[in-house]
């Protein structure tokens, strides 16, 4: 009778394994609030979880083994996610060194131990206030610490990682590419963007959802177009955009690339094919900030902005739910395990 117990209870250990794997994997999307992170199920859509941080959230960046979901936070925290568990394991503030510290931009290093941020600084000495020189700068993610830095023109506000994380890309008025090799970190080119009348807000950026295509929306006094990164080879790709141009915040690529999908205060479909505007309508709930796609391409989600996440019927833009979030959000990640 023994053995029977041990193997019945042996058989409902690996039933409820099998069943926690079946729970844990599938299609997950990230709503960046304030105060709280809510997760989505992408097959029902339905919020599932409730995560508590500190501060309104920003930048996003998931690790490579898919176990935690970094966000930075009030512009100088950043919180450490446990995927499986819904709950913050670690937060770190980079202001930690009598400097108060403003961050934009945040992408993990691969080592995952550290990572690089756009920073501004200000501290008082003698009662006197004094400003930092603007920097991209590498720090560790268990103190805060930062490593090493190298100073860059003010107005940097986004990085993408390229190249396995030996090139930074770092987006203001140009564009600035950073190695990360040597001991130092050294600016090794600059891609001018203002003397070409190009104006980019590079807040929003869906590498890690497009599959490594960094896509950032940009426009000039004629037109507005796409620029892409692809993160394994460092190519920049540019894609002027014909017909009165669309505004938005924010655009992310179909699955297989032949679309892209805009938001500000409409929904805007994009043929990246044919470099044009297939359609565009109003977002009833108001302007967005984000906006993901599904991970089969069949369902688009506009959110941030206001406190509502509107799931669309890919095809045909119809409304196919509203969700009332716990807060305004900033951003929408989107996650397949």
């Amino acid at each position: 009778m023994r053995w029977q117990r041990l193997l019945f209870v042996g058989l409902a250990a690996i039933l409820c394994a099998a069943a926690a794997g079946r729970a844990a994997a599938g299609e997950r999307f990230y709503y960046l609030g304030y105060e709280i992170i809510q997760v989505i199920d992408g097959d029902t859509d339905a919020i599932v979880a409730d995560i508590p941080i500190t501060g309104a959230s920003r930048e996003a960046a998931f690790s490579a083994d898919r176990k935690f979901l970094y966000v930075a936070s009030n512009r100088h925290l950043v919180h450490q996610v446990d995927l499986a568990r819904n709950r913050v394991v670690a937060t770190t503030d980079v202001s930690n060194d009598g400097w108060d510290r403003v961050m934009f931009g945040f992408v993990l290093d691969p080592d995952g131990r550290t990572a690089y941020g756009g920073f501004m600084s200000r501290r008082t000495a003698a009662g006197e206030v004094v400003i930092g020189t603007p920097v991209v700068a590498q720090f560790e993610l268990e103190t805060g610490k930062l490593l090493r830095s190298v100073e860059v023109p003010w107005g940097v506000a986004h990085l993408v990682s390229v190249k396995g994380g030996t090139m930074l890309y770092a987006f203001g008025q140009d564009l600035y590419k950073i190695d990360t090799t040597g001991r130092d970190l050294k600016i090794t080119g600059t891609l001018p963007m203002f003397e070409r009348k190009m104006n980019m807000l590079p807040f929003w950026d869906y590498a890690f959802d497009n599959g490594g295509l960094a896509s950032m929306n940009y426009y000039t006094p004629e037109f507005m177009g796409l620029m892409l990164v692809d993160q394994q080879t460092g190519e920049i790709s540019e894609i002027p955009l014909k017909g009165d141009p669309a505004m938005a915040y924010s655009v992310v690529l179909s699955p297989d690339r032949t679309r892209a999908y805009a938001v500000m205060d409409e929904l805007t479909v994009i043929d990246l094919v044919g470099k044009t505007y297939l359609e565009s309508m109003p977002i009833a709930e108001g302007t967005c900030y984000a906006v993901n796609v599904s991970g089969d391409g069949r369902k688009v989600y506009a959110a941030g902005g206001g406190s509502t996440l509107t799931v669309y019927d890919a095809g045909t833009l119809k409304v196919l739910k509203v969700l009332q979030m716990a807060s305004d959000g900033m951003d929408l990640r989107r996650i397949n395990f």
